[in-house]
């Protein structure tokens, strides 16, 4: 796969080395954390564990009323045990905040 296709986070082998992508043409040494750039055009292997992503071509590009409502309920249900699990581990979020603003941009269910 090529770089552009990673998502920001993702850890990846580049040359010989392990990174985790940081930005568009970013990435960082695992181990010293220095920052590298990366071609678009560079070929690049997923590290074990983490899941490609879909080009373009491969992904679905009509849905039905209702199959976007679903991706939408199921977005906003996945935003909620996020936040919520982030809540806990971090000691604390301005989690009704939170909520309330997924709940107004996707509506309770």
């Amino acid at each position: 796969m090529r770089f552009p296709q990673l998502k920001i986070g993702q850890q990846f082998e580049y040359q010989g080395k392990r990174y985790t992508k940081t930005g568009p043409l970013t990435a960082s040494v695992e181990g010293t954390g220095a920052s590298a750039m990366i071609r678009r055009s560079a070929e690049v292997v997923l590290v074990d564990g983490e899941v490609a992503v879909p080009s373009a071509a491969q992904l679905k590009q009509n849905y039905s009323r209702q199959e976007m409502l679903d991706l939408c309920r199921d977005y906003r249900l996945k935003l909620h045990h996020e936040l919520k699990q982030m809540a806990v581990e971090e000691g604390g979020l301005e989690l009704g905040t939170v909520l309330r603003v997924i709940d107004n941009t996707f509506g309770n269910s």
